[in-house]
């Protein structure tokens, strides 16, 4: 039924650019019916029936493949992506950021897969050296290189940027001091870069400050650094709306139940107008990471709910749309 649904889904949003949607309808009752069909031959299955199950099983698991990899939003040569082995996953506690990070001790690479699809081939990109972390990857809008995190030369975290064919590492020049963090950066449409730095010296209340707070900052063309934000507490995940505004997970504290305020902000990408995306005065969600616009789409975005106290920042893929309702799970 799942299955049905997202294809009529398909078929409803991208019309003849899903061409095979009866086809694949039709394939997938027919499945349906044929294993219908065993589980009602025999009250205990034979050893045979339960072949025959999983060969129809199996036949299933391809044509889905098949169905979902056929999106029209998919029709592209190569996926960008880090693959991390899972004894030290490197993802940061709900109330954490990078500097709580180890810097090392990791197997990462950053790699691409091409074809898209489970047959696709996995291709080393970049490894760095030392067992470093590399992470909070953001591919340009050209697709022609891409910012990633990823300790530096100085020991503390930094934005390091690399052309799209593993060519040209530099380090980029931003708050580079004994004791500050930079980290966890985008492009903006016209060439400039946002990135979140420890560089206020702020540290989480309830953890006795040894949890570094990141505000939002600026590098502009001229290379020089403004300070966006303001906050007690953490800025997370900045991207670029379709407006052009700048989304990004921003925590309150005071005075507030402060494990249900992880608001979704958005700013001009100066600064200014900083307001609810999503979510103020809610118990959900309680936080909301990696948040990222939906391509095609003016207001709706795809992240992961979780948490207060979670760890890893793991949860559920929710699509939240504000033109729909802000509050709650409302929209």
């Amino acid at each position: 039924r799942s299955l049905a649904l997202a294809i009529k889904d398909l078929a409803e949003t991208f019309g003849s650019d899903y061409p095979a949607a009866q086809a694949l309808l039709r394939r997938s009752a027919g499945l349906k019916q044929a294993h219908d069909a065993l589980l009602d031959k025999e009250e205990t299955p034979s050893d045979d029936t339960i072949a025959r199950l999983d060969a129809v099983k199996g036949k299933f698991n391809r044509l889905k493949q098949e169905a979902l990899l056929a999106n029209p939003l998919l029709d592209f040569d190569k996926l960008l992506l880090i693959r991390r082995a899972a004894g030290r996953m490197g993802l940061s506690a709900n109330w954490q950021s990078n500097s709580s990070l180890p810097m090392t001790g990791y197997d990462n690479q950053l790699c691409t897969l091409s074809p898209v699809s489970p047959e696709g081939r996995l291709s080393t990109l970049f490894e760095p050296e030392g067992g470093r972390f590399v992470g909070d990857v953001d591919l340009h809008f050209d697709a022609r290189k891409m910012l990633f995190s990823m300790p530096g030369a100085n020991g503390r975290w930094q934005v390091c940027e690399m052309k799209a064919d593993g060519s040209g590492l530099r380090e980029l020049p931003l708050i580079h001091e004994p004791d500050v963090d930079n980290y966890d950066a985008c492009y903006l449409p016209d060439g400039r870069i946002l990135f979140t730095s420890t560089a206020p010296f702020i540290g989480v209340p309830c953890v006795y400050g040894n949890s570094h707070v990141t505000n939002s900052y600026i590098k502009n063309h001229d290379g020089s650094i403004r300070q966006l934000t303001v906050d007690q507490e953490h800025n997370w995940c900045p991207t670029v709306l379709p407006s052009g505004r700048v989304l990004y997970l921003r925590w309150e504290y005071t005075d507030l139940p402060h494990s249900n305020s992880r608001i979704l902000f958005h700013m001009n990408p100066d600064g200014t107008g900083q307001m609810e995306y999503y979510g103020s005065n809610s118990f959900f969600t309680n936080s909301f990471f990696y948040a990222r616009p939906i391509p095609g789409h003016s207001t709706k975005v795809v992240g992961i709910a979780t948490g207060h106290h979670g760890n890893a920042r793991m949860g559920r893929i929710l699509i939240l749309d504000p033109a729909l309702s802000r509050p709650e799970a409302d929209g």
